[in-house]
């Protein structure tokens, strides 16, 4: 035995010395070459491509990184998903703004997934950074990464879908698990710390259309139609339309029309932009407002007949216009014009929305800017409104909200506590 740990240790002081004269001799550039080229014949002779996906990519944020990040939490903790049985050791996390805890690769793991019947291996890196020399922005210290491990010939088949697929799964995950948010424009367009015009909080509405009072086969027939809507990106890409709907909430005061906004949005998992036409002084700023609106969210203007006046537009203004009836213009803003400064009936407000810049806000060119926003108007006086405004495309249904029948009451009695009418 002791003479086996000598020819060891003789060994290991041999490999050493070969070592030093190596990189005494060899200049470094050498070094590196031969070093290329090992690499090179390994590839030619491996089955397998690699790819690495790094957390920091110069001194940006990778969205892929996060994105593929998410994917494999969603992996490692679903129970019915055999990747989640090739790794024992997983990291836990909660983020901002989350109520769910979320799964992760520990540092230096590997985890296998399947998709489209090819298996594929991921592996999170984490090595040491280098001491780094001053710098504007200080990077991490340590540098983390992803390598994703496909077989060659599988490579053309599913690379560039799979990517697609964990992208898109990542921000189904994110709006899951991040609470949603209820935003509100704030006074002229004023932009925060951030340079957002919208302030938020946390939606935390309890509304849902189980609690909603309301007809089962109207509740039915509108939640099938928000289904309709999130599902059907497809349909409006081959139609060339703009992924967009309009709903319009009318009825008295204190039939639900609020609770209806606060379940389409727990519904469908949507945010809530509330936006006050008052706090907006002209159409400029109301498209600046919907250009920092983000996709699947939903953009609600309540009582529109009493927020601006858009109720005279057929009316010959002071200097004898009258407006067209598509929509296409209307009285212009000015001191004597509806909505102007010496309006009576603006209480000197100097707002100076005019209906054309709210038909194009919902319908024109500038609601294309984003996908997958609902458009909801509430009012207590359908007849105040302009009817280009309620047309279809732009407020494509129309839900009266009426007070509750004796079914009705009954129901929210049972629910509330727990007892039917006699």
């Amino acid at each position: 035995m002791k003479e086996l740990w000598t020819t060891l240790a003789s060994l290991m002081g041999v490999l050493a010395f070969c070592q030093t004269l190596l990189h005494t001799v060899i200049p470094p550039e050498l070094r590196f070459a031969c070093l290329k080229l090992f690499q090179r014949l390994f590839n030619c002779f491996s089955s397998y491509c690699y790819y690495e996906i790094t957390e920091i990519d110069g001194v940006n944020t990778n969205e892929l990184y996060n994105a593929v990040q998410l994917y494999l939490s969603s992996s490692a903790s679903s129970p019915t998903n055999p990747a989640a049985a090739s790794s024992n050791r997983l990291s836990l996390t909660r983020g901002l703004n989350s109520s769910a805890i979320t799964f992760g690769l520990s540092n230096n793991d590997r985890l296998s997934d399947i998709f489209n019947g090819v298996s594929v291996v991921w592996e999170h890196i984490v090595t040491p950074r280098q001491s780094q020399t001053f710098s504007w922005r200080p990077l991490p210290e340590e540098k983390r990464g992803f390598t994703l491990r496909i077989n060659k010939r599988d490579k053309p088949l599913i690379l560039e879908s799979y990517l697609d697929f964990i992208t898109e799964k990542a921000n189904e995950i994110r709006r899951k698990n991040q609470d949603r948010l209820l935003y509100t424009n704030s006074r002229g367009g004023s932009l925060d710390s951030r340079g957002h015009p919208w302030e938020s909080v946390p939606f935390k509405h309890p509304s849902t259309f189980d609690t909603l009072a309301m007809d089962p086969e109207k509740k039915a027939e509108i939640m099938s139609d928000l289904r309709d809507f999130a599902d059907g990106q497809a349909f409006y890409k081959r139609t060339g339309r703009a992924w967009k709907r309009g709903y319009l909430l009318y009825g008295p005061p204190g039939t639900g029309k609020s609770s209806m906004i606060a379940a389409m949005a727990n519904f469908l998992g949507y945010d809530i932009y509330d936006l006050e036409l008052t706090e907006v002084n002209t159409n400029s700023e109301l498209r600046k407002l919907l250009m920092k609106t983000s996709s699947k969210s939903i953009i609600v203007i309540e009582d529109i007949d009493c927020s601006i006046n858009l109720t005279n537009r057929k009316k010959p203004n002071s200097v004898g216009r009258v407006g067209s009836s598509d929509g296409a213009s209307d009285a212009r803003p000015g001191p004597l014009g509806p909505g102007g400064p010496s309006d009576p009936e603006n209480n000197g407000n100097t707002n100076t929305i005019t209906l054309s810049g709210l038909l194009n806000f919902t319908d024109g060119l500038w609601s294309c800017c984003g996908s997958e926003r609902i458009f909801v108007f509430t009012t207590n006086h359908i007849e105040k409104l302009d009817p280009a405004l309620l047309r279809s495309g732009r407020m494509d249904m129309h839900v009266f909200m009426s007070f509750c029948s004796f079914e009705f009451i009954e129901n929210i009695v049972k629910k509330l506590f727990g007892v039917r009418c006699q």
